[in-house]
């Protein structure tokens, strides 16, 4: 028989049931905690996967710890589960840096931003936080284009002007000369060759001119395949004397009529394809193809010629930049300005041919802002 007092035994029994109803609710708030933590986790995990960022938390090692959907769409996730070269350069450091990376339709632009953690037992991670820049970074590229075009435009008026007049004077008296030199042939082979090489000049100061100057893209309803089956028409002797297959293709219902600037476009594409073809060896190929994605009309030249260094990529749209020694370098600025009249955008990078690329991406309709010259 317990010696232990009724009253003890009592207060015992009241303090233990007491301690109980501690415990029970100690453990529904602890159920509900873990609840709204629950809750909160799944919530933050919706948020990281609707982020346009790619963020990726990763061991020392660059084992990925967790990744969300941008992480693993931007290529951030490699195979094995690790941090996909390039981006492993950042696991090392503290570093905020930029990334180039050349794709079939250009070059990405990546900002990375890569921060230490402390992981669960003390052990060291990293968290890796990836943007895409490419269009900022285009848009950067388009802006120094324009502004240095703007101050060439503005030389080339003033040396146009100059040079023009005595260039008409020129062309006038030497179509004279070969007029009066009829009966004296080697004479007039001499002439004749000054006449040429003054209206060639000519045609140099005009491209300069449409390459600087321009006018505003005059859009209306036209066929865009129809245009490229034109300037492919009209390239294809071209072709055949350089020994090039010249061919054009396009979707099956083709991407339908759009407000482009007709002429303008023409003009672009004779230049484009016919760098592609100049660029060609005998034996091999220049592809032109018309597709529509969502509200653009898209134009890809390539060709399976040496293509375009990569170091070089940044700079071929500048007046007068020519990778040829007999070149103007004044067929890409009229390219590039015929796009922008438009609001689009000209892309190079690396073709499937084994050449280079070029990607003209237009809006089909009337442009949302006000239209830039174009060449």
């Amino acid at each position: 028989m317990s010696t232990v007092p009724r009253e003890d035994r009592e207060r015992v029994s009241r303090e233990a049931f007491l301690l109980a109803d501690r415990l029970a609710d100690a453990g529904r708030k602890l159920a509900r905690a873990l609840a709204e933590k629950e809750r909160l986790a799944r919530i933050l995990d919706g948020i990281l996967e609707t982020l346009g960022a790619g963020i990726a938390l990763a061991a020392e090692d660059g084992t990925v710890l967790a990744a969300n959907r941008a992480a693993r769409e931007l290529g951030v996730v490699g195979q094995g589960g690790r941090i996909a070269p390039p981006f492993d350069r950042f696991l090392g450091s503290e570093a905020d840096g930029r990334l180039a990376l050349d794709a079939p339709a250009g070059r990405r632009h990546f900002l990375v931003r890569s921060r230490g953690m402390i992981l669960p037992g003390d052990a060291a991670g990293r968290l890796l936080v990836v943007e895409e820049v490419t269009r900022v970074v285009e848009l950067e590229e388009e802006t120094r284009r324009r502004t240095r075009l703007e101050a060439l435009g503005r030389m080339a008026a003033e040396v146009a002007h100059e040079v023009r007049n005595p260039l008409g004077s020129l062309e006038l008296l030497a179509s004279l000369l070969v007029d009066d030199l009829a009966d004296d042939a080697p004479s007039r082979e001499m002439a004749e060759r000054i006449l040429l090489e003054v209206r060639r000049l000519s045609g140099t100061v005009s491209r300069l001119l449409a390459a600087v100057r321009g006018r505003k893209a005059r859009r209306a309803p036209v066929d865009p395949v129809r245009l490229a089956r034109e300037v492919v028409a009209a390239l294809e002797p071209v072709a055949c004397a350089r020994e090039v297959d010249l061919r054009l293709t396009t979707e099956e219902r083709g991407p339908g009529e759009a407000r482009l600037d007709g002429e303008g476009i023409r003009r672009a594409l004779l230049n484009l394809v016919g760098n592609g073809l100049e660029a060609t060896p005998a034996g091999g190929e220049v592809r032109v193809t018309v597709a529509r994605e969502a509200d653009r009309v898209v134009f890809v030249v390539d060709d399976s010629g040496p293509g375009i260094p990569p170091e070089l990529r940044e700079r071929i749209f500048e007046p007068f930049f020519s990778t040829r020694d007999e070149g103007t370098g004044l067929g890409l600025a009229v390219v590039e300005q015929v796009t922008l009249a438009h609001g689009g955008l000209v892309r190079v990078g690396e073709s499937p041919l084994g050449g280079a690329r070029f990607r003209v991406e237009l809006p089909a309709g009337e442009p949302a802002v006000e239209e830039v010259t174009s060449g």
